[in-house]
């Protein structure tokens, strides 16, 4: 019969069941490969910009263009977002590693991350440059979700950089990589 696939059954169990615990649980979804982006905002009135890297970000709905990401509660980002109520998001190159880790560096101002990141505004929000992508957003809901926030955001407005077609960044395993 062509077409048919065999499927090997192991003679044994190669999994390792774990206790459910948050460091267990971490290891689990660190397995999971996501793409990386930083969440950026402008806060109510233009207000100084924020920003932080996001890896728990999906599209959401083609009918409307939703989008949705998850931030951590006691994030200063989330707190201008919910403020000024929209968002940019740009989905970061291969390349741009230093930018990542920047906008995940706690001890680096909101100053600081924006002075060394080359950016330009769209929607009067800051859309880092040479990004592969971008989009502008404004809240549709935010919905509570343990220690994070569940944002949606319609989108208003997208684009992709100039390295659109390139190798995405990714996060694996606690580290930063790329497509082969």
């Amino acid at each position: 019969m062509t077409g048919s696939v065999t499927l090997h059954t192991p003679t044994h169990n190669t999994d390792t069941e774990r206790s459910v615990t948050r460091e267990v649980f971490r290891d689990v979804f660190a397995q999971l490969p996501t793409g990386v982006t930083v969440v950026t905002t402008s806060g109510p009135g233009g207000a100084e910009p924020s920003g932080m890297t996001a890896s728990a970000v999906c599209s959401l709905s083609l009918d409307p263009l939703l989008v949705l990401l998850c931030l951590y509660n006691h994030s200063n980002t989330l707190a201008r977002i919910r403020a000024g109520g929209s968002f940019a998001i740009s989905i970061l190159g291969h390349d741009q590693t230093q930018v990542a880790e920047r906008f995940a560096n706690s001890d680096v101002s909101q100053t600081d991350r924006f002075a060394r990141t080359p950016h330009h505004h769209a929607d009067d929000l800051p859309v880092l440059t040479g990004a592969l992508a971008w989009l502008t957003c404004h809240i549709a809901q935010t919905y509570p979700g343990g220690d994070h926030t569940i944002v949606t955001g319609h989108v208003r407005r997208l684009g992709s950089g100039q390295s659109a077609g390139g190798r995405p960044l990714v996060w694996h395993s606690r580290a930063f990589h790329t497509l082969a």
